[in-house]
């Protein structure tokens, strides 16, 4: 029973936010489609990153596909909405499979990678600015949201969509070898462990629901230029989301996402030219206090409270 609470508390968690709109103002709507946004991001960051170690700096990349094939989709091919997503989703997947097959099977260094992926990143934008049968620099205005709540609906569905496979994994045999992979890569291929299969699978597994999520925002928005769908904040606020709240976890970039992005909403209402400083510093401290992150924390804490209840309990 202790080991399914966990997922009968996010069910009802989900049913309850599925609520939201009847019982919320529009402002409030509005926060926490962010919310469920940047859950969506760092957990799908942290399906590949964080249960291998193979840290990315530029996974806003298959945002911007997402958000790109989106707009092309419905904007110049004149193709539906739901085949705009289908497309969201598909482009982004081969596009990660083709660099994973590159990168991955090359067994580039981690430290490469992440400067790898920065640059693909880079080109990307810097390409899809200058084609003009896209937009160039101007970017898409593909069709609107239909319905008042379907973004609300969608991305909370795709939220939790991450979490639950991120849990899924974490708990089979897969997750395993995956564990295995992070904590030592050789000794995981020693033991029989496909550890190339493991990585594309996850590297395509991430790239696929950040790309989701970069369609639906894309539809959301009803505008999309080069520099917004690739901006490189995207990609350092999933990797900052999910280690704060504690990298390879379920819950961390769960907690973190949620921390991180009402932290951000409230200074930047309150002091927006401290926000970046405050927003960093807070990070900072975290993280050389609890590289672990909040899930962490809470861990220290639960050492620390434990002695003192049997103390007092004796």
């Amino acid at each position: 029973m202790k080991s399914g609470l966990p997922v009968v508390v996010s069910l009802l968690l989900v049913a309850l936010l599925a609520t939201g709109p009847r019982w919320l103002s529009p402002y409030h709507v509005s926060l926490l489609m962010t919310v469920f946004m940047y859950v969506a991001l760092a957990g799908s960051w942290n399906l590949f990153s964080g249960m291998t170690g193979y840290v990315s700096l530029g996974h806003g990349l298959f945002f911007g596909l997402g958000a790109y094939s989106f707009a092309v989709a419905t904007s110049i091919l004149k193709l539906p909405p739901v085949l705009g997503l289908a497309l969201g989703v598909m482009v982004p997947g081969l596009i990660a499979a083709l660099i994973g097959l590159v990168l991955i099977n090359a067994r580039i260094r981690v430290a490469y990678f992440a400067v790898v992926m920065l640059g693909l990143n880079e080109i990307t934008k810097t390409i899809v600015a200058n084609v003009k049968a896209i937009g160039s620099s101007y970017g898409l205005t593909p069709p609107g949201v239909s319905s008042k709540y379907l973004g609300y609906y969608v991305l909370l569905g795709i939220a939790a969509a991450v979490t639950a496979f991120a849990y899924g994994v974490q708990h089979s045999r897969f997750g395993f070898g995956l564990r295995a992979i992070l904590a030592d890569e050789v000794a995981a291929e020693t033991i029989g462990i496909h550890t190339v299969g493991h990585k594309l699978a996850m590297f395509v597994a991430s790239a696929v629901f950040i790309g989701m999520t970069g369609a639906m925002v894309s539809w959301n928005w009803s505008y999309v230029d080069p520099y917004m769908a690739f901006d490189l904040t995207v990609s350092f606020d999933m990797l900052v989301m999910a280690m704060f709240g504690g990298f390879g976890t379920v819950a961390g970039p769960v907690l973190g996402a949620v921390v991180m992005s009402l932290v951000k909403e409230a200074l930047s209402s309150s002091w927006p030219q401290f926000q970046p400083i405050i927003f960093g510093v807070m990070v900072i401290v975290l993280i050389l206090w609890c590289p672990g992150g909040i899930i962490q924390a809470f861990e220290m804490m639960r050492g620390w409270l434990r002695p003192r209840a049997r103390g007092a309990a004796a």
